[in-house]
C-alpha cells in the first residue's frame, strides 16, 4: 500500500500526478464495550488499502486523521473530539498541502458518522478554494447501500455504531481486538418514525441527540448478528462500489 508518510522525497516528485490521494478520516471513540477505540481508524484504513489493490495501485494513501468530531460519545469513557473548526481547518489544510504539490485528485473517505456534517462543509470549502482540483468526500458506506442492504440481517436500527456491520468487519480485520462476550444489542430508535435512522437508511429530519440518549450500551445496532465471514463480504461490496465510482469519475487514471 502507498503510503504518503513513508515515501521519500524523489519518490513523491516523481509520481503521477493523476494519481488519487486519499485522506482517511475516522474517530477514536468508544465503541459499546466489544470493540476497541480505533475502529473507525481499522476500518477506514482496510478500505482504503484494498481499494488501492482494486485500483491496481492507483492511490496514494494519507495519514489517517484519528480524532474526529465526538463530542457525542463524551458520556462514554475514552472518546476523544475536536471542535468542528479544529476538525475542519485540519483536514483542509492536509488537503491544501497536497494540492501545493501538484495532486488534483483527492478522495476524502469517512468512517466516522459524526465527521459526515462537517465534511460536507469540507468538501465545499475546498471545491470553492481550489476549482482547479477534484475533491471527492464519501462515507465508506454510501456508495454500497444497495449492496449492503442485501448484506443485513436485522430491522432497521441493526447497523449504526459498534453494530451489525461495524463489528463484523473487525471480526474480518481484527478478531483479537473483538470481545463478542460483552456485546450487546442496545439503540432507541427515533420516536418519530420518519425520523428514524442507521446507516442505511437517511431520516426525513435531523435532531441531535447526544448519544447516551440513544444507548446505554454504546452501542447502536446488533452486534449479535455479526460475524467474520459477513465482515468479508461487507469489504468486498463496499470496495467494488467505490472502485466503480471512482472509475467512473476518473477514467483516465493513469
Amino acid at each position: 500500500m502507498p503510503q504518503w508518510k513513508r515515501m521519500r522525497r524523489p519518490q513523491i516528485d516523481a509520481m503521477d500526478r493523476k494519481k488519487i490521494v486519499v485522506l482517511p478520516v475516522a474517530a477514536v471513540e468508544q465503541h459499546g464495550p466489544h470493540l476497541p477505540l480505533d475502529t473507525d481508524c481499522v476500518i477506514g484504513e482496510a478500505i482504503a488499502a484494498r481499494l488501492d489493490e482494486a485500483l491496481k495501485g492507483q492511490m496514494l494513501i494519507l495519514p489517517t486523521q484519528a480524532v474526529g468530531c465526538s463530542e457525542h460519545h463524551m458520556a462514554f469513557a475514552g472518546s476523544l473530539t475536536l471542535e468542528h473548526e479544529s476538525f475542519r481547518r485540519t483536514v483542509i489544510d492536509t488537503v491544501r498541502s497536497v494540492i501545493r504539490h501538484g495532486f488534483g485528485r483527492v478522495l476524502i473517505l469517512n468512517s466516522h458518522g459524526g465527521n459526515h456534517a462537517i465534511n460536507a462543509v469540507i468538501g465545499e470549502q475546498l471545491g470553492q478554494q481550489f476549482p482547479e482540483a477534484q475533491i471527492v468526500v464519501a462515507n465508506w458506506w454510501s456508495p454500497a447501500v444497495k449492496a449492503l442492504a442485501e448484506i443485513r440481517e436485522g430491522a432497521l436500527g441493526s447497523v449504526g455504531h459498534a453494530c451489525e456491520f461495524e463489528t463484523s468487519l473487525m471480526l474480518a480485520l481484527e478478531p483479537d481486538m473483538v470481545d463478542m462476550d460483552s456485546a450487546i444489542d442496545d439503540g432507541k430508535l427515533h420516536r418519530v418514525e420518519a425520523m428514524r435512522l442507521d446507516m442505511l437508511h437517511a431520516p426525513a429530519a435531523s435532531q441531535y441527540r447526544p448519544f447516551h440518549q440513544q444507548t446505554t450500551h454504546g452501542v447502536y445496532g446488533t452486534p449479535s448478528l455479526a460475524s467474520a465471514e459477513k465482515g468479508q463480504r461487507v469489504l468486498e461490496a463496499v470496495v467494488e462500489s467505490l472502485r466503480a465510482l471512482l472509475v467512473e469519475l476518473w477514467p483516465d487514471m493513469p
